[in-house]
């Protein structure tokens, strides 16, 4: 994959270039000062903007290959979602087993070790890949006039979702999240929680990524209006306690498609 450099030179960067790349743009934009900064504010709201984190040098490489991928693989929905409290899902998706054969970068990043240890400074305890690879990335798009990944909560402990386009607010697309909440999947309760707790919105730009502790926050893409346009990466990542437990994955799995089953592999 290549990019364009300021002075139009192309650079070409290659999954193995990944995590060093990471690594000393972490070391350089996040100083003691601002790590401090955005820990105290995920430990308060349980979700933190992380403005920029991804190099340019890597960040137009990446939003080509999640693009070309969503363009030619991309599956529309709209549903919703019992399990949710029949929340909608209105967006177009592409799965893990696809991001695995065609995006190199996106998977590079997602292992990145850099990230992981980042990440894990960010909301106080070790994160890990996710034991069930259907979640380890996604790309979704919302590119349609009410378009919305509707109100829901996650199983894993964690989600960091890199942006990779983003419209202006004024066009939906924006993050909202209600923190110190729970998901009881016999009895949703979304109306509830948002009657008893803090709705706060966050609006993100391209290159920006985000931190969510998606099991016990509420969490939704606010509807697109006009000609707005989202396109996203979405990763799972998952906490030491998560790593004992059997969890299951009903919405990941009729959105993004789970995992490919090797009886069809070749």
């Amino acid at each position: 994959m290549t990019a364009e450099t300021a002075e139009g030179s192309t650079l070409r960067v290659t999954a193995a270039e990944v995590n060093g790349l990471l690594g000393r743009y972490i070391t350089e934009t996040f100083d003691a000062d601002r790590k401090a900064a955005l820990r105290e504010q995920f430990a308060s709201e349980h979700i933190v903007p992380l403005r920029q984190l991804c190099p340019p040098e890597l960040f137009a490489p990446i939003k080509d290959e999640a693009c070309s991928i969503m363009d030619r693989y991309g599956v529309n929905h709209d549903l919703v979602f019992e399990i949710t409290d029949n929340t909608p899902r209105s967006m177009t998706t592409v799965g893990q087993p696809v991001i695995k054969d065609e995006g190199p970068l996106i998977d590079a990043f997602y292992f990145s070790s850099e990230l992981l240890g980042f990440v894990s400074d960010i909301v106080g305890e070790q994160v890990h890949s996710c034991p069930y690879a259907g979640e380890h990335y996604v790309i979704s798009r919302l590119g349609r006039s009410g378009d919305t990944h509707g109100w829901h909560w996650d199983d894993y402990t964690y989600g960091i979702i890199l942006v990779l386009e983003a419209p202006h607010y004024t066009e939906g697309g924006f993050v909202q999240a209600v923190p110190h909440t729970s998901w009881d999947k016999e009895n949703p309760d979304v109306y509830g929680a948002l009657i008893s707790s803090q709705v706060r919105s966050y609006a993100l730009e391209a290159g920006d990524a985000y931190v969510v502790k998606t099991n016990t926050t509420m969490h939704r893409v606010h509807p697109i209006r006009g000609e707005g346009r989202r396109t996203i990466v979405n990763m799972t990542l998952a906490s030491s306690e998560d790593l004992t437990k059997s969890l299951t994955h009903e919405t990941n799995d009729t959105l993004f498609g789970g995992v490919r089953d090797p009886r069809s592999a070749g």
